[in-house]
């Protein structure tokens, strides 16, 4: 609606707004079927992938009070997160060993039921985008300049997503406070901030002295 005020219907429709989820989920419905993946995937929230991790604990035998459904799916979720799939995942423990297990047989019964959960999100179109540089071109063309709103708040796989897409035309706009990343419990890493310094060394900083929403 803002945007609508700001620049009028017809220019504001031609923007793509909304979560880096949204965003994902959007370009998975086109593009699904290049990763092996039906269009009408269904997306299973908290309650449904703790569901499907008990499942998955039921079918390896393991003990649910020894391996908690909640404490392993957190730990998928974290793998998710820096893209680390149940194949590339590094167990430094025998319960890590057994959580690798868990999540290989999660993948699969999500798999079987044409299903992503949120994480898969982003992680698929990191996948798809690498698999066929031919697609990405395409999303390239498509968004030659991005913004990105408390950008301290992203994890790795959305700083992935986002130098895919701007690796091109590298228009890239970032709003971001070092100081104020608070959702590192579920994943971000306010460090994005120094690799975005890295990767673009063109970058321009325009630094806020003054609180401007107060």
């Amino acid at each position: 609606d803002r945007l609508v005020d700001l620049l009028g219907a017809s220019q504001a429709g031609e923007l793509t707004l909304g979560t880096f989820h949204a965003i994902c989920a959007r370009i998975l419905r086109r593009e699904a079927p290049h990763i092996g993946i039906s269009r009408d995937y269904v997306i299973f929230d908290t309650a449904d992938q703790l569901n499907v991790v008990k499942q998955a604990i039921r079918e390896l035998n393991l003990d649910d009070k020894k391996y908690r459904p909640s404490a392993v799916l957190n730990a998928i979720s974290r793998a998710k997160n820096e893209l680390i799939g149940p194949d590339d995942y590094q167990a430094q423990s025998y319960y890590e060993e057994v959580v690798r297990r868990i999540y290989e047989r999660y993948q699969g019964i999500l798999q079987a039921s044409n299903a992503f959960d949120f994480d898969d999100l982003i992680m698929s179109v990191t996948r798809l985008f690498d698999e066929r540089p031919d697609i990405l071109a395409q999303y390239q063309e498509k968004y030659r300049h991005v913004l990105v709103d408390e950008f301290q708040d992203t994890n790795m796989a959305q700083y992935v997503l986002v130098l895919q897409l701007t690796g091109r035309w590298r228009n890239l706009f970032c709003v971001a406070d070092e100081d104020q990343s608070i959702y590192r419990w579920r994943g971000a890493d306010y460090r994005n901030i120094s690799r975005l310094r890295d990767d673009f060394e063109e970058l321009d900083q325009i630094v806020l002295e003054q609180n401007y929403r107060s």
